[in-house]
């Protein structure tokens, strides 16, 4: 008699290519101008939303909004990972090390402590590679495979600037400059890779800081990155980078605020607008119409 163990393992196909891949947006801006919220918007025009959810609570916004626009549920599909809570034990050892060793002695350990307890940064790609459904368990397969009638987001960088930090020192008090610099370029290269390498619509929501623009010799309002180098780096590859902003209770993005590097393609260069991707998806659309006709 069969049983479940001896079912073959599904294998999934990539969609073919698209004649315009997916959109790539970098939405940032302040703890609460609607970033998380605005992810259902993509679901109002018609896609089927995936969201990895590093900052607690993700999914309680997620949900709220969906109940109050009466959304279908079965459109949305979300898996949280927690950055790493140390443990009673591990908050001790590092106190204990901090109590007995100044700032130079910390800095020169030279390996991270309990690093195996920080393994979350691979669990985000391990989700990339099949994501899974926290809310059906169901499996999709590998984001990459998947057609512009979908949408991938990670929610926010701010945990995913704790989880490459944490995997490259543990619980060590402090991290030396190489050590910053190895967890910047594992961040810089996953984020460049769901940038690059997906075909369906992607999403990064991320806070923002005021950083040294070395440039331009003065400050700027940026991305929250892990570390001021890699900052202005992320921009470049989104097709559009917005800033989302509250006005009272009113909710706007802009494409064009000042003292901020900002970026518009499918998004008119605006402030004030709407806080929803069906403008993106309504632009996208044109546009493959027109790419569509070119190739007839």
């Amino acid at each position: 008699m069969a049983t479940a163990l001896d079912a073959a393992p599904i294998t999934y196909q990539p969609e073919p290519e698209p004649p315009v891949r997916g959109s790539k947006t970098l939405l940032m801006g302040g703890v609460g101008s609607g970033k998380t919220t605005a992810l259902t918007t993509f679901i109002e025009a018609g896609l089927e939303v995936f969201v990895a959810i590093t900052d607690p609570g993700g999914h309680e916004s997620l949900i709220y909004a969906m109940d109050k626009k009466n959304l279908p549920m079965d459109k949305l599909h979300w898996h949280y990972i927690a950055a790493a809570s140390p443990s009673w034990d591990t908050l001790l050892k590092m106190a204990q090390l901090i109590n007995i060793m100044g700032y130079k002695e910390l800095s020169e350990i030279k390996q991270g402590i309990e690093k195996s307890s920080y393994q979350q940064f691979m669990e985000l790609i391990t989700l990339a590679s099949n994501f899974t459904c926290e809310r059906t368990g169901k499996e999709y397969g590998p984001v990459d495979f998947w057609g512009p009638d979908r949408v991938f987001a990670h929610d926010s960088l701010s945990g995913i600037n704790t989880m490459a930090y944490d995997m490259m020192v543990g619980a060590k008090p402090t991290a030396h400059r190489g050590e910053y610099g190895v967890a910047m370029n594992a961040e810089e290269k996953f984020i460049k890779k769901c940038c690059s390498d997906l075909k369906c619509f992607y999403v990064l929501t991320a806070h923002v800081d005021r950083e040294v623009d070395e440039v331009g010799l003065g400050t700027k309002i940026m991305v929250s990155a892990l570390g001021s180098k890699l900052a202005p780096k992320l921009p470049k590859d989104f097709s559009d980078v917005v800033y989302s902003y509250r006005e009272g209770a009113d909710y706007y993005w802009s494409t064009m605020a000042p003292n901020m590097d900002l970026k518009h393609r499918l998004l008119p260069l605006r402030e004030k607008l709407e806080p929803s991707f069906t403008q993106v998806v309504t632009a996208w659309q044109e546009l493959t119409s027109v790419v569509e006709a070119s190739q007839s």
